[in-house]
């Protein structure tokens, strides 16, 4: 367990890692306090644990969670906290990254690069809402199975500090993990399929967006695994 595993665990259990309104929906989850250099139980989790149903329902949703997570997540990815092709929202990416807060999905942006892990995930919908700004409407696309292309955010050149990350990601020993999702119609849990790292090529163009007087970085990467057939054709085809 990293210092950094630490942090992120204390400031979840301590409702210091969520953001937005997660912040106020989770605000009485406080399930441990700070004692002296140590933590331990938070004297209100440790009152109600002595209920006995309320106790059983705790013991209840651990174990459900344990078995969901055996089932579903672990045949974890190389190194990550992730399963190839499973699903996750941005908080969860977030939490399994181990940044030490989370971050509302409008600061993330289509990416984020979080300096304390050196984590850099990549967040895409495939299919752009008609009617969105000229500005926020980038052509992210798959080439292949094994190849893709994604837009920086607006107003970045070849040398704004983000795309310098992403471009020297491998020279720097940054992680960069893919996020893919068809479109918005998942309103409700707005999950994303994991598919692996990816690594610049070196193959970049800086131009300027259509109709717009913004400019952004084109970057090509090389998804280290190939996107598995019928995801690849349900994201690019369908």
């Amino acid at each position: 367990m990293t210092e950094q595993t630490k942090v992120n665990l204390i400031n979840l259990l301590t409702n210091e890692f969520a953001t937005g309104s997660g912040k106020k929906t989770y605000a009485k989850c406080i399930f441990i306090q700070s004692d002296g250099e140590d933590y331990r139980i938070s004297n209100v989790f440790a009152s109600l644990l002595e209920n006995k149903e309320f106790k059983k329902q705790v013991d209840e949703v651990v174990q459900f969670g344990l078995y969901r997570n055996h089932q579903e997540y672990s045949r974890r990815y190389e190194n990550t906290s992730f399963q190839l092709y499973s699903k996750y929202t941005y908080e969860d990416v977030c939490r399994l990254l181990e940044w030490e807060k989370g971050e509302v999905p409008l600061n993330i942006g289509g990416y984020k690069y979080d300096k304390n892990t050196n984590t850099y995930p990549v967040f895409i919908n495939y299919d752009k809402e008609e009617g969105i700004a000229d500005t926020v409407k980038y052509e992210d696309h798959l080439v292949s199975p094994d190849k893709l292309i994604a837009i920086s955010k607006s107003n970045r050149t070849v040398s704004s500090d983000d795309v310098q990350t992403a471009l020297n990601s491998e020279k720097r020993g940054v992680d960069m993990e893919l996020f893919i999702r068809k479109n918005k119609d998942d309103k409700i849990s707005k999950e994303f399929y994991y598919m692996g790292k990816i690594i610049p090529t070196g193959s970049y163009k800086e131009f300027v967006m259509p109709n717009t007087d913004s400019t952004a970085v084109e970057i090509e990467y090389q998804l280290k695994t190939p996107v598995k057939e019928d995801l690849y054709d349900y994201i690019v085809n369908s």
